[in-house]
């Protein structure tokens, strides 16, 4: 590939880790945030709460998934299993969540390169890689949150995937997907982010330092 290309090494991909707990209580929601700044986990799910197949006996518990966001290399994402799991027990009851007692088990997952991160480079970096190999190889085709750095739910990463097919089937862009969710709503957030004509988020802007 050509110079320009290459700069994709400067996009950020946030790889979170995740403690799941199986537990005899199915107390939690589906998916809450945490913004007590004790704790270091990010946000908890109940797996039954989504549906009771997703745990091996609900009638018996509950499944929680505790999200931590980090990066590769730092301290949290390269802690043992074990140091993961016993944070994510003690959070669960300094949360009030659930006790010791009530966890019959629990297994780590690190999920490398999940999260696209919107840095104050990340639009130009994109732009660039698009341009380059839009002229250079035009068949290849960009779908999905990893494929177009954009932090799409998975619907909006699936349609990209499917008006991708008819771009191929047609032979020729009959299909905008960077117009998937370039009014970048998010199911999570009643705030609503302003569009940009590009399809991608805003650029943050680098805070000063005091």
């Amino acid at each position: 590939m050509g110079k320009k290309c290459r700069r994709k090494a400067s996009l950020t991909m946030n790889p979170p880790l995740f403690a799941t707990e199986s537990m005899n209580t199915t107390a939690c929601s589906a998916l809450p945030y945490t913004h007590d700044p004790s704790v270091k986990v990010g946000r908890i799910q109940n797996f039954v709460s989504w549906s009771p197949d997703m745990v091996p006996d609900a009638a018996k518990g509950g499944c929680l998934g505790l999200e931590y966001f980090c990066f590769d290399g730092d301290s949290l994402w390269e802690s043992s299993n074990e140091a993961r799991a016993e944070l994510a027990i003690s959070e669960l009851e300094k949360l009030g969540l659930a006790t010791r007692d009530q966890i019959r088990g629990s297994r780590v997952v690190r999920q490398p390169k999940a999260y696209p991160v919107y840095d104050d480079q990340y639009r130009n970096i994109v732009d660039i890689i698009r341009a380059e190999l839009a002229e250079s190889y035009p068949n290849l085709h960009f779908v999905g949150r990893n494929g177009m750095h954009k932090y799409n739910n998975q619907d909006h990463a699936m349609m990209t995937a499917m008006l991708t097919v008819d771009n191929i089937i047609a032979d020729r862009a009959i299909r905008d997907v960077w117009s998937v969710n370039e009014d970048a709503e998010y199911h999570e957030s009643a705030d609503e982010v302003p569009s940009v004509a590009s399809g991608l988020r805003c650029v943050p802007a680098r805070a000063a330092l005091q």
